[in-house]
């Protein structure tokens, strides 16, 4: 197993909040040769919080409910227990793999894809935000979506001074997928589908490569928050 990604500051930031963890090992502003925590952008601590929640999931025998709601509550006391942090939060997306595995985790935006054939994308995880349960609803069209005053806004994270505000998705990755990217919003809220499926087609499985041209793409096209793309590769 492999793992291959590159996670690069927003514009402006005084530092990254993104965090990967691989194995044991968290990750932040590196390329190298999978687990996954964002800091909530508007919550003081966002960049602490990611950096907490990884490092305590790191230290899990497996990904079970009860001890994913043990580090949220982890979290949470400390939040209560730094100025200024109460609020501070992350959202989360994991692979993990082992016996009786393999399991994806999810709370928030931060996406999950299966690589098939190499080069198309099956997203495995739903956005927990406020515009996709509009979506879901009814209530806003896709193209209303596009322009939607508070699409960045979550329903879901772990931390953010309430345990209601976890609402996980836990679920056995699909027997057909090898390879996976896992991108943050910085990434696909500034990057289609489309031309992901495209980077990844020109890349030819170099996996790096690919990564790294993820952020470039979603740089050039302005986006403003920290950047991070990750592809497993299970197969290796």
């Amino acid at each position: 197993m492999e793992v291959y990604m590159h996670t690069v500051s927003g514009s402006h930031k005084a530092q990254n909040e993104d965090r990967i963890l691989a194995g044991p090992q968290v990750y932040q502003d590196v390329t190298a040769d999978m687990d996954f925590a964002d800091g909530v952008g508007g919550n003081y601590g966002g960049a602490a919080a990611a950096q907490f929640l990884c490092e305590r999931i790191a230290g899990l025998p497996r990904p079970e409910l009860e001890s994913l709601r043990a580090v949220n509550e982890a979290l949470l006391a400390h939040g209560r227990g730094t100025p200024n942090s109460g609020k501070m939060a992350a959202t989360f997306s994991g692979l993990f793999f082992g016996e009786g595995l393999p399991v994806l985790v999810h709370a928030g935006n931060t996406r999950v894809y299966a690589i098939q054939a190499g080069k198309y994308l099956r997203q495995l995880t739903r956005d927990d935000t406020v515009v996709q349960y509009l979506l879901d609803t009814g209530k806003l069209t896709e193209e209303e979506a596009e322009s939607y005053a508070a699409r960045n806004e979550i329903t879901s994270c772990f931390g953010g001074g309430r345990p209601d505000l976890l609402r996980l998705t836990i679920r056995r990755l699909p027997d057909d997928a090898q390879q996976y990217l896992l991108t943050t919003d910085g990434i696909h809220e500034y990057a289609s589908t489309d031309e992901l499926e495209d980077i990844l087609a020109a890349a030819q499985g170099d996996w790096l490569a690919a990564v790294k041209q993820m952020v470039k793409l979603a740089k050039d096209h302005r986006s403003p928050d920290d950047c991070t793309a990750v592809i497993l590769d299970a197969a290796v």
